[in-house]
């Protein structure tokens, strides 16, 4: 891993967003705040394996959910996303991992060096993010994102 990569969450997609926050408040997880999503902000500039894509969806976060780690919970609403693809294909589960770093560019261009392809990217007024195909060993995709103020959220 990259030293200068800051861990920030583990997300996991669901197929409801209601009963999974019921189900993982049982577990002391939580609150889940609206995030991003009909109740959140909304996204733009989002991509999916290289085409434009206006997909949407439900996002929740639960800040030092537990042991002070963050948890996402994440629930496809509409288009093709890698959320949409990974419910279909695989259900619910844990889907990706996150990192905070000081320049997604950079970064990108990284992995691009190491063989790892961007697979979905997307941006919200408090930053933006992009997706890696990384779950070829494991199946846990990495994101990183680069805040547009240096704060997490």
């Amino acid at each position: 891993m990259q030293e200068n990569w800051k861990f920030h969450h583990a997300s996991i997609i669901v197929r409801d967003m209601n009963e999974a926050i019921k189900f993982y408040e049982t577990l002391g997880i939580g609150p889940f705040p609206p995030t991003i999503g009909p109740e959140g902000v909304p996204l733009s500039g989002q991509t999916v394996r290289g085409k434009q894509s206006d997909y949407t969806m439900d996002l929740r976060y639960a800040k030092g959910g537990v042991g002070g780690l963050n948890f996402e919970l994440v629930q496809p609403l509409e288009g093709e996303s890698i959320y949409k693809e990974f419910l279909e294909k695989k259900g619910e589960g844990v889907h990706h991992l996150a990192f905070v770093v000081d320049d997604l560019d950079k970064e990108i261009a990284e992995m691009a060096e190491r063989g790892f392809k961007v697979i979905q990217t997307g941006q919200t007024a408090r930053g933006k993010f992009a997706y890696f195909d990384t779950d070829a060993v494991g199946g846990v995709v990495i994101e990183l994102i680069q805040w547009a103020s240096q704060q997490a959220p």
